[in-house]
């Protein structure tokens, strides 16, 4: 897994490539959390994440918890396919509250039933 960051302003952009799995899990987890507490503003782009699993999905949640518990945002950006489907599997897309870009077109998160 690979971390491109970028600080412009405020925000401190986070471009990740590769797989989000259980494999990168710990160099992840501990990236994102010291990232999250010294930054007030995240945006973690997705586009470039070709595979998530559970572990992967747990970390975007702790990230997501860090950040409400630090007063601090986390952004989730730029879904890649493989995001999209595992946060809709695990109905989770609301629940991160960004807006999703798939396939070129703009469409805020639906919660599936």
């Amino acid at each position: 897994m690979d971390f491109i960051e970028q600080q412009a302003g405020p925000v401190c952009s986070v471009a990740l490539q590769g797989a989000l799995d259980i494999y990168a899990a710990a160099q992840v987890r501990e990236r994102l959390a010291d990232l999250i507490a010294q930054h007030p503003l995240i945006e973690l782009q997705l586009a470039e994440v070709d595979e998530i699993d559970a572990s992967g999905v747990q970390i975007l949640l702790a990230a997501k918890q860090q950040a409400s518990n630090l007063e601090h945002s986390l952004r989730l950006t730029a879904h890649s396919p493989a995001v999209i489907d595992a946060l809709e599997l695990c109905g989770l897309l609301a629940y991160f509250g960004d807006p999703v870009v798939e396939f070129g077109r703009s469409s805020q998160a639906k919660e599936h039933a």
